[in-house]
């Protein structure tokens, strides 16, 4: 199998990263300077990036002109706003490629830019085998989408569940039994966040849940409602019906500078944590759900 590109190097989620640093920053204006001569080839790449940008009208664009003209009208007028956008813009670049400080602002275009790039890499994602979930080979990279969006007020939920059980599904009857078992899980998962949020396979019978904009007691409402939908699932295995059960860890991301890897491990921690109170006195499991700051919830004891 071949190793998917790190999406981090993809200049697309670049420009969208960088795009979106002026919607959360708490300044019109960003300053930002290159080296004239040499730099490293991440330099390059970042100037040449901007200076698409602006050429592209979505950085310091006609929308927002430094200065007005009074006193032309008609076709003197569009003349002299013409040669005073494409003199500013001059500016603009000779300063930016001889290496000093420049202000840039996002244009109009760039909004909408910024939202088109969010569009484009959505449509890149795939699902997994058993086309119920997403494929989770871009799941990292859209919880980095979903943490540049996020603030105190339009938080970012995310969760991580790991069925239990999986291996004795396959052992005590077959891998059709096990694959039986994992397609209701994810039915229930999917069913219980829809139209809030995505999830994603991660691996076997783990699964990631992407809620963007979602306060932290929704989206615990949202997880308890899949926990107790599961208990109610059961599998046939060899005659005999045997209850479903996950652990599941769930945290809410308020930073738009959080490390996606970080806060998918965070939730992982706090999955593990739950997956430990779920083992019953008999032996068995139950659900059991860790939120963030409070104690291990458990379901269809």
């Amino acid at each position: 199998m071949t190793n998917l590109p790190d999406y981090t190097n993809d200049a697309r989620f670049k420009e969208l990263q960088f795009l979106a640093g002026f919607e959360h920053k708490n300044t019109r204006w960003q300053k930002v300077r290159y080296p004239k001569d040499g730099g490293t080839f991440e330099d390059a790449k970042r100037k040449q990036m901007v200076l698409s940008l602006i050429f592209r009208e979505m950085l310091n664009g006609p929308d927002i002109l430094a200065e007005g003209t009074t006193g032309v009208t008609g076709a003197v007028l569009a003349s002299e706003l013409d040669r005073q956008f494409r003199g500013d813009r001059a500016d603009l670049i000779n300063a930016l490629v001889s290496g000093r400080e420049v202000e840039l602002e996002l244009g109009h275009l760039g909004r909408l830019r910024l939202f088109e790039l969010q569009d484009q890499l959505k449509a890149t994602r795939i699902r997994e085998a058993f086309g119920i979930l997403f494929d989770g080979r871009h799941a990292e990279r859209d919880v980095a989408v979903a943490i540049l969006n996020s603030r105190p007020e339009s938080p970012l939920s995310l969760a991580y569940l790991d069925m239990n059980g999986l291996k004795a599904f396959n052992e005590d009857g077959d891998h059709s039994t096990g694959d039986a078992a994992i397609k209701a899980f994810f039915h229930v998962v999917e069913k219980a966040v829809s139209g809030v949020g995505d999830a994603y396979r991660k691996g076997g019978d783990e699964v990631m849940v992407i809620m963007p904009g979602t306060p932290l007691v929704e989206a615990r409402r949202c997880m308890s409602g899949a926990l107790m939908s599961l208990s109610k699932e059961e599998i046939s295995v060899n005659g005999v019906r045997r209850k479903l059960s996950s652990a599941c860890g769930l945290l809410a991301v308020v930073d738009p500078h959080a490390v996606a890897e970080a806060e998918i491990q965070g939730a992982d921690r706090l999955q593990k944590e739950a997956k430990a109170a779920s083992k019953n006195p008999e032996r068995s499991r139950c659900s059991a759900l860790k939120v963030q700051g409070e104690p291990v919830e458990r379901f269809g004891l």
